[in-house]
C-alpha cells in the first residue's frame, strides 16, 4: 500500500481536512472490512460456541503477534490492552510501592498518566515529582532535565515518549540508559508514538511501554498493548481477578477484561497496513508534512508554534497560538468556517494539528489558508 491508496481508502476526507489523528485516526477500509468480516463470522459460528471461542483465541494471538511486531518485541513480553490508559494503570498500580518512593514524571503529561500518579500519592504516600521540561527543549536538553531530576529514591520514571500537548519527542533510549544507570525503571506512554515513529524495545531498553491502536495506527478504539521487559514480568501484580484470567501466569494475568475479537482483528489489520506502508517511510512522510506546515505557519503574522524546533525533538504534532484568539474559539472557527479538524491542548495552551501518513500537501495548504484567513 502507498500513501495515495491509504488516503483513497478512508471515507470522508473529501469533505474535511482531518488533522486530529493525535486524538483518533480515521480507519481505512481494510480495517473496517476486517472488523465486519470478524463480526459476521463470530455471529455465524456463535461467539461462545467451541468454534467461536477458538476464533477469539486465534484473533487474540494474531493481535498479540501484530503488537509485538509494532513494538519490535517478543510476543511473550506483550499483553493486549484496551488502550494506553489501561497499560499505564497496569504498571503504576501493579508495582509494589512504599511510602517515600518517588515517581518522576513531567508537567506535560496526559491525564491518563497524571491522574493515576496522583492516586499513588494519595493511597501509598508516593512522592510524585515533575520534571520541568521546556516545550521547546532540544533532545539533549530534555535528556539532561530528566537525568538531573532522578534521585536515589526514584523508583520509576514515567514519561510520554511524545508529549501530546506540544509535540516534544523525547530521546527514549538515552533516557532509559540514564534511568537504569541511576537504578530506577522507566515507563513510556506511547499513545502518540505507535504508528507514528518506528519502535524497537531492545534498542530503547524500556522496562514498560504502552501503545494505543486508535491514533496514528488508524485502528479501532479500545485497542492497544503493553510491553513488559522480560525481567520485569514478576514485578507487576494483577489489578483485578478476571474470570478465567485470575489464576493465569505471566503477562496473561495482567489483562483487565476480555477483549473483543472484532476490535482485535481491526487492530491486527491496522498494524499490517502500517507495515505495508513501512514504518520508516510513514515517519518520513509524517515529518515532511509537519515541516511543511511549520514552515508555512512561520510566514503568517500572529502565529507562534509552541513546540520544539530541534530536528531530533519534533514530530507530526504541531501546536500553535494565534494572536487575538483563545484556543477553543480558534479550533471551533477552523472547523465551522473551514472544515479543518484540529484540537485544543494545554500546558502550553494552543491548538494542535496532526499530520498523518494519509494527509497530503493539499491538507497542509488548506490548514495554512484557514489560519491565515483568521488572522484579521
Amino acid at each position: 500500500m502507498d500513501f495515495d491508496e491509504l488516503r483513497a481508502s478512508i471515507v470522508g476526507l473529501d469533505a474535511m481536512t482531518y488533522l486530529n489523528t493525535g486524538w483518533a485516526g480515521p480507519s481505512p477500509e481494510r480495517v473496517l472490512s476486517r472488523m465486519r468480516e470478524t463480526a459476521q463470522e463470530e455471529s455465524r459460528v456463535g461467539p461462545a460456541s467451541p468454534d467461536g471461542l477458538a476464533l477469539a483465541r486465534r484473533i487474540a494471538e494474531e493481535a498479540t503477534d501484530a503488537a509485538a511486531r509494532l513494538l519490535g518485541a517478543d510476543a511473550q513480553d506483550v499483553v493486549l490492552t484496551h488502550g494506553t490508559t489501561e497499560g499505564v494503570n497496569i504498571v503504576l498500580h501493579g508495582l509494589a510501592w512504599e511510602s517515600g518512593d518517588e515517581l518522576l514524571t513531567s508537567a506535560f503529561e496526559h491525564p491518563a498518566l497524571e491522574e493515576p500518579a496522583a492516586l499513588l500519592a494519595d493511597r501509598h504516600g508516593v512522592q510524585v515529582r515533575r520534571v520541568r521540561l521546556s516545550p521547546k527543549a532540544s533532545a539533549d536538553e530534555a535528556l539532561d532535565a530528566v537525568a538531573s531530576a532522578i534521585t536515589p529514591r526514584t523508583k520509576l520514571v514515567a514519561l510520554s515518549h511524545i508529549m501530546f500537548t506540544c509535540g516534544l519527542r523525547l530521546p527514549a533510549a538515552p533516557i532509559a540508559r540514564a534511568v537504569h544507570k541511576a537504578g530506577a525503571m522507566v515507563l513510556f506512554d506511547g499513545a502518540q508514538s505507535g504508528g507514528h515513529v518506528p519502535l524497537d524495545m531492545a534498542g530503547i531498553d524500556a522496562d514498560f511501554y504502552t501503545v494505543s491502536g486508535q491514533k496514528w495506527l488508524l485502528g479501532p478504539s479500545s485497542t492497544g498493548a503493553l510491553y513488559v521487559r522480560r525481567d520485569r514480568h514478576e514485578l507487576l501484580a494483577p489489578l483485578l481477578q478476571v474470570p478465567g484470567v485470575g489464576f493465569a501466569t505471566g503477562l496473561a494475568a495482567l489483562s483487565l477484561a476480555s477483549g473483543s475479537a472484532q476490535l482485535q482483528a481491526g487492530f491486527a489489520e491496522a498494524v499490517r497496513v502500517y507495515e505495508e506502508l513501512g514504518p520508516e517511510r510513514a515517519e518520513a512522510r509524517i515529518y515532511e508534512l509537519a515541516a511543511r506546515l511549520r514552515d508555512g505557519l512561520a510566514q503568517i503574522g500572529g502565529v507562534a508554534v509552541t513546540g520544539p524546533n530541534d530536528p531530533d525533538a519534533v514530530c507530526g504534532l504541531t501546536a500553535i497560538t494565534l494572536d487575538g484568539w483563545k484556543p477553543g474559539d480558534l479550533a471551533d472557527a477552523l472547523w465551522e468556517r473551514h472544515q479543518v479538524v484540529a484540537r485544543t491542548v494545554g500546558h502550553p495552551a494552543g491548538v494542535r494539528f496532526s499530520t498523518a501518513a494519509f494527509n497530503d500537501e493539499g491538507d497542509v495548504g488548506r490548514a495554512l489558508e484557514a489560519v491565515a484567513k483568521l488572522t484579521g
